[in-house]
């Protein structure tokens, strides 16, 4: 009898992985499943993460089809279960957007239900990547995140950006507010003095900047170690028991700005742009942008804003 339960533990520890074992480890990714609308992707590097991949147009806007998807991905997670993921990591399938504003034609009048859901399904997402505790959510940022994109960002745990990536929010020089989460979560991240520099002047935050600010957890000169380094961390993390890190993750939020700091902000922000000068501006945005389409205007934000003003010459590296 002995000698069996020693045959067996000699089996069960040859074949059960070693902690550095599953920090390397880099099997295919055996399962992928689309969301209804299709704006994401899942994989899953590791039973403990999944990778959720953006792909929602040609600038990855926030719009109701987006919006719909990630509030159905993000909900049944509150429900903890032995598959619920420990990690999830946020990339884009878009080189040059990693995710956008919100769509700009939801902003012009009338102001419809639909465009009332898409603004009710943006808080309650939103609220849960702060409530759900035991599940932590990275960007992986190596592209543009401008308005809705940043404020989203800004909202999960951990940020990791690569070369191609850079961010702001464009929205004052519209004469909107980063009403989204952008100035309460950037003023909590950034400290007041600094998101009031980038906040009112609507300036852009590249990468070495946005690690310096605080608003990065670290910036990569190369894609491939942005990857690598996000699903390095993602795999030592997914190794420790749930309680502690939904227990770490619950003290550490009560440094999150108040929440409903949050909501005035978001119902200032609805009833500001749709003054005469905001509207106005809301369509000469669309205008220049061709529609909200990935062209020298989009690539350009944040600085391209300033066509507004005749101050863009017009080029997505101005």
């Amino acid at each position: 009898m002995w000698s069996l339960f020693l045959l067996s533990s000699l089996l069960l520890s040859a074949s059960a992985p070693t902690a550095a074992a599953a920090l390397a480890h880099t099997s295919s990714i055996q399962r992928r499943d689309v969301s209804a609308h299709g704006t994401l992707t899942f994989t899953y590097p590791s039973p403990n993460i999944t990778r959720v991949t953006i792909n929602n147009g040609p600038v990855n806007y926030v719009d109701r089809l987006f919006t719909t998807d990630l509030l159905n991905f993000l909900t049944p997670l509150q429900n903890v279960t032995a598959s619920t993921p420990k990690i999830v990591i946020f990339d884009s399938s878009n080189p040059d957007f990693f995710l956008g504003h919100i769509d700009m034609t939801s902003l012009r009048k009338p102001i419809t239900d639909a465009k009332r859901k898409l603004g009710a399904d943006y808080i309650k997402f939103t609220k849960l990547l702060q409530s759900i505790t035991s599940t932590i959510f990275i960007a992986e940022m190596d592209g543009r995140a401008f308005g809705a994109g940043i404020e989203i960002a800004a909202q999960m745990d951990l940020r990791f950006v690569g070369p191609r990536a850079s961010s702001g929010s464009f929205e004052e020089a519209l004469g909107l507010i980063a009403g989204g989460g952008g100035q309460t979560f950037l003023g909590a991240i950034a400290g007041k003095a600094k998101a009031m520099e980038y906040l009112l002047a609507a300036k852009t935050i590249d990468g070495p900047t946005g690690e310096a600010l605080g608003i990065y957890n670290k910036y990569y000169d190369d894609s491939a170690q942005l990857t690598d380094g996000v699903l390095q961390l993602a795999r030592r993390i997914a190794l420790f028991p749930r309680v502690a890190l939904n227990q770490t993750k619950s003290v550490l939020s009560f440094l999150n700005p108040p929440s409903d700091a949050f909501g005035l902000d978001f119902e200032a922000f609805y009833k500001i742009e749709q003054l005469p000068e905001e509207q106005a501006n809301v369509g000469k945005f669309l205008e220049l942008s061709e529609n909200q389409t990935a062209g020298e205007f989009e690539l350009g934000l944040g600085e391209s804003v300033l066509g507004l003003y005749g101050l863009w010459n017009g080029s997505s590296t101005a």
